[in-house]
């Protein structure tokens, strides 16, 4: 028997400062369709190591162009993703945190990282994902973008846009401009977060951990005065699509 039934998939990413409420980003992401085939797939059968488990931030997916005014890359993810590629990562990784699913022992739960599905309504024919991940004062203590150590200023007072003509960043700012969620094994990331150059070489590296989604959105700039509290939302649906 030949079951065809229509699958939509939609990521909402919300990033506010959270001591001033103020929404700094409120965007849709890009899924990649043929590494989300892969990762659902595998999880159906209990392969931890399809879990939804990392967030990424980069700074690659912005840019000023050649007339001063801020350029945007094309998102890895949709029409041009139908082909799996388990090598995919950000344009420029600088920070990857884990987060806590439901596969995580309480000892290790973090609830200031996590992926959950808050609530199942029988009614609805779609699934809700959220992640929500903080990121206090001090947070990332540094990030790295290829062979440079980034580091927060004091205030958030950045010039910084993105690069001209080459990916990354051309100074030491810590500016955020795109984003990921990714599938992988619990080990794929030593330890909770990426602390070092090598530490994000490793992950983006790694063949544990699948990209599954892409966002790029105007810079945001992570300064110790900030705390940044990131809601992403991942929405499943099968069947016909209800507004």
């Amino acid at each position: 028997m030949f079951e065809l039934a229509p699958i939509t998939m939609t990521g909402h990413v919300v990033i506010t400062d959270l001591d001033t409420k103020e929404v700094l980003v409120d965007t849709f992401n890009d899924v990649l369709f043929g590494n989300m085939s892969t990762a659902l797939a595998h999880a159906l059968i209990g392969d931890s190591s399809n879990f939804l488990f990392y967030v990424g931030f980069g700074n690659g997916g912005a840019y000023v162009n050649t007339t001063g005014t801020i350029g945007y890359r094309t998102s890895i993810g949709g029409a041009g993703s139908l082909v799996k590629n388990p090598n995919a990562n950000l344009y420029n990784t600088i920070f990857v945190k884990k987060l806590s699913n439901d596969s995580t022992s309480s000892a290790a739960y973090d609830p200031s990282s996590r992926a959950y599905i808050a609530s199942s309504n029988a009614a609805t024919n779609y699934e809700d994902i959220t992640v929500e991940v903080t990121l206090g004062y001090n947070e990332p203590p540094t990030a790295s973008s290829n062979s440079s150590t980034l580091s927060q200023t004091a205030i958030d007072n950045s010039t910084f846009i993105g690069s001209t003509g080459t990916v990354g960043q051309t100074n030491t700012e810590l500016v955020f401009n795109e984003i990921a969620l990714y599938a992988g094994s619990a080990t794929a990331l030593t330890g909770n977060s990426t602390l070092t150059t090598a530490d994000v070489i490793n992950f983006t590296q790694s063949q544990d951990k699948l990209m599954l989604t892409h966002a790029i959105y105007h810079p945001v700039q992570k300064s110790a005065n900030r705390q940044l509290g990131i809601v992403y939302t991942l929405r499943i649906q099968m069947g016909t699509i209800t507004a």
